[in-house]
């Protein structure tokens, strides 16, 4: 559900070159709701369009969610994504919808007409002009249910965000009454292609992240903080997938992201284990590789984005590292994808055909 909120400045003298005045902690504004609140949910978009008698041009100069909701009070909090104090951040035939659409005098909540949600053809244009919000495509592959999926060990399991299940290489639940469903398949062979290093998924894995997060209430935090790149592989120009996917989801939630963890030297996984090393020595070798900011102990609430997570292990080792550097972290692990692997799946009903 998508909101308008009309603000008409000659009430309270609140014009465009007031905002900055009236966040909240830098980042929310605190907006009467009196109509349609039990429609509101957490997460929900909302336009905020001002007109009146100063001198402004009347349009949106706010975007933002809602990450709080007081219906004892009647009120909401809006997350603002981003704002403009000199002009509005619509164009003028958006503009001119908008003022349209919110015409009726007295009344601050409206609801976004369905009819000017144009649904894309999927695409790679699409996904690069972040189209994805009413893309039949995007909007059919299911977020994994908190029920379904196991908790991991280090991490506990009301801080935990996967997106989307993810077929391995080799999958344990083959069989011939057993097959994963047709959505699994297909955000697996995208997700395969993000690895390769198609860019354009960034955009619309965040979004399942994002979307992620809202089910469980964990929108809330100061900084994203990604999974770092192996030097070696940002030395050959890898994509660095949890930066992009940081970046796409810092734009959603409207917070910064800080590269606070990186990596002293090269640790690779996959040349650990076929060398012979087991998951202990790799979880000891990465751990130690590790290294934190000191500029941690400036946050409160930060989300780690990893682009997938098997058993946890490098995400769990990244939130011990931070928790040692700022024992007063509170930290949610949010991730695009999680394999489909026995020690991770509680309840197989969200990707079973």
């Amino acid at each position: 559900m998508k909101f308008l909120f009309k603000i008409y400045s000659n009430y309270d003298g609140f014009t465009p070159k007031q905002i900055e005045s009236r966040l909240v902690r830098g980042k929310y504004l605190k907006l009467g709701w009196g109509r349609y609140l039990d429609e509101v949910d957490v997460g929900a978009e909302c336009w905020i369009y001002f007109h009146g008698r100063h001198v402004f041009t009347h349009g949106v100069y706010v975007k933002g969610f809602i990450s709080k909701i007081d219906r004892s009070s009647n009120f909401v909090m809006l997350r603002v994504r981003e704002y403009n104090k000199e002009q509005p951040l619509t164009d003028q035939e958006t503009s001119e919808r908008v003022a349209d659409r919110v015409n009726t005098r007295y009344r601050q909540v409206f609801f976004w007409p369905d009819a000017w949600d144009t649904v894309p053809q999927c695409s790679r244009e699409s996904c690069l002009k972040r189209l994805c919000d009413n893309c039949d495509t995007w909007r059919g592959l299911p977020i994994i249910d908190n029920a379904h999926v196991s908790e991991h060990p280090g991490i506990p399991s009301t801080a935990v965000a996967p997106a989307y299940w993810i077929i391995p290489h080799r999958c344990y639940l083959y069989t011939e009454h057993r097959q994963p469903a047709s959505w699994t398949r297909q955000v697996s062979l995208i997700f395969g292609e993000f690895k390769l290093g198609e860019r354009r998924y960034a955009y619309p894995l965040a979004r399942g992240i994002f979307e992620a997060l809202r089910r469980r209430d964990l929108l809330q935090c100061d900084a994203i903080i990604p999974i770092p790149l192996s030097p070696d592989k940002e030395e050959a120009g890898e994509l660095h997938r949890t930066r992009v996917l940081a970046t796409e989801l810092g734009l959603l939630l409207g917070v910064p992201v800080r590269e606070y963890l990186t990596l002293s030297g090269s640790v690779s996984k996959r040349r650990m284990f076929s060398a012979g090393y087991t998951l202990s020595d790799f979880r000891r070798r990465y751990y130690g590789a590790l290294r934190v900011n000191p500029k941690v102990s400036e946050l409160d609430d930060a989300i780690l984005v990893d682009d997938v997570m098997t058993r946890g292990t490098t995400a769990s080792c990244a939130t011990r590292r931070l928790v040692e550097a700022h024992p007063g972290l509170n930290i949610v692990v949010a991730c695009a994808g999680q394999m489909i692997v026995k020690t991770a799946v509680r309840s197989e009903d969200g990707f079973l055909a």
